[in-house]
């Protein structure tokens, strides 16, 4: 993840000059460029796979072929196999085409009979046996969308034994229950929260939004009340671990405060308890009051203490991510200031000069996590949750430029080097999987065509409060 980057960077403010000449301009791409790019990130990572008695499994990073996982279990969402059989599923709707189902079951498949393995895997950058980004979560949430796609049955069922496996790992806590003990939406209890809260609607048992609502008490219970207003919460439980220092506090919401603060907030639109939306309020209070605003824009910083003067712009760390929370807000309580936060935070990506201007939060990278994969989603979900052609113009000049940067020196398909985890700018990769592989960059021009051609998105995450729709 892009959090791992040590360089300090500015908020760039940018005169009224200044950003009229930042407008972007009419696309240099037209929509089918964007559907043959996405099919051709699917031949890359079709180049890449592997048929086994269990099914399809695919290289997490092919130039090291020795490597059979990078940052999670080869299983997961985040860059493994359940990421890449999304991405199909996806491609598979739009275009109609049999094969790319095909493969996707087969690589669901893999997940069908391998999924227990996703519990005991220990290696890898972020494992975290029950999450949704990185564990079990996100597997049974893909095989939702599998059996929602295909129909099969053997799809739900595996679904179902995992979401029964997550319920009966829940550990009591001092107040409520948690399995990680960390409240972060990347690697700990919150995604499992948006997973179960997901699994109830698909698998119509309020049981699992019962165990959402427990373990929004450990939630509650954890948060840190702000001397400068609101409450925080720490995603990370030991920072030393990942050699942060002992007091890191990551405000953003892939590890911090918005993410946690998102989820409660939908826990109080499944349950209507109002001391979740008031946890919720608290700390995006908390989030105003920290942010760097310069006019009709704002920014939160990466890190507190050592790097208040670094601004990440993407899902993980930056306002493609925290503005979610806001949304979320408006979307529960009608309140106009959260919308306009939620639109501050959206020009405070425009205003930086990106991606004409690479500044050090953004540097060199494209994928779903912290780049521009996922600032295009953003701003596709923020035309259809606004109406506000505007934001349709910023998303295609993301998806341009992420589309530019797709390689195919070999013949063998797009795929997209970069350095995403930042602290090594010369060390660059190329992996297939979702969050910061060619999937999710395949998936994001998917989008991109869907909403040129005035077609709905196939499927959102749960951590994702914008329509599926073209705006």
């Amino acid at each position: 993840m892009s959090h791992l980057l040590s360089r300090r960077g500015v908020l760039l403010s940018a005169t009224s000059s200044q950003r009229k000449e930042s407008e972007p301009k009419e696309s240099i791409f037209t929509s089918e460029d964007y559907l043959e790019a996405a099919k051709q990130a699917a031949r890359w990572i079709d180049s890449v796979a592997t048929e086994t008695a269990d099914g399809i499994t695919w290289l997490p990073e092919p130039d090291h072929k020795e490597k059979t996982s990078t940052v999670s279990s080869p299983l997961t969402l985040y860059s493994g196999n359940a990421g890449i059989v999304l991405f199909l599923l996806q491609l598979s709707q739009v275009t109609q085409q049999d094969e790319y189902l095909q493969k996707a079951k087969r690589g669901a498949d893999l997940l069908v009979k391998q999924w227990p393995s996703v519990a005991t895997f220990k290696s890898g950058l972020l494992a975290s046996p029950y999450s949704f980004y990185n564990g079990l979560g996100g597997v049974a949430f893909t095989l939702l969308e599998t059996w929602k796609v295909s129909g099969q049955e053997r799809y739900r069922e595996a679904a179902l034994a995992i979401t029964k496996e997550i319920s009966q790992a829940a550990k009591p806590a001092s107040k409520g229950i948690t399995w990680t003990g960390s409240p972060a939406v990347g690697f700990g209890d919150s995604g499992i929260i948006l997973y179960l809260l997901h699994a109830a609607d698909r698998l119509n048992d309020e049981s699992y939004r019962h165990l959402a609502a427990e373990a929004g008490e450990h939630l509650l219970n954890v948060a840190k009340e702000d001397p400068r207003g609101g409450l925080r919460w720490y995603g990370f439980t030991n920072p030393e671990q990942f050699k942060f220092p002992r007091d890191s506090y990551f405000p953003n919401f892939e590890i911090g405060t918005a993410g946690t603060a998102y989820t409660l907030a939908r826990l109080y639109e499944a349950n209507k308890d109002k001391r979740f939306i008031d946890a919720a309020e608290g700390g995006a209070l908390h989030l105003r009051n920290i942010a760097t605003v310069k006019g009709d824009s704002a920014l939160v910083y990466y890190r507190e203490p050592d790097l208040r003067g670094l601004y990440y712009l993407g899902y993980c760390h930056g306002p493609t991510g925290t503005a979610r929370l806001f949304y979320q807000l408006h979307k529960v309580t009608g309140r106009p200031e959260h919308l306009a936060w939620t639109e501050k935070l959206a020009r405070g990506i425009v205003e930086s000069g990106v991606p004409d201007q690479q500044t050090p939060g953004f540097w060199y990278v494209v994928c779903q996590c912290c780049g521009s994969a996922g600032v295009s989603d953003f701003f596709l979900g923020l035309a259809a949750g606004t109406g506000k052609k505007e934001y349709l113009a910023v998303a295609r000049k993301f998806s341009d430029q992420l589309l530019s940067r797709g390689t195919n020196f070999d013949g063998n398909g797009y795929r997209w080097y970069q350095a995403w985890t930042r602290v090594k700018p010369a060390e660059v990769s190329a992996e297939t999987g979702y969050m910061i592989g060619a999937a999710g960059e395949g998936a994001a021009l998917l989008h991109a065509y869907l909403v040129s051609e005035k077609r709905h998105w196939t499927s959102a995450f749960p951590d994702n409060p914008f329509p599926l729709t073209a705006g």
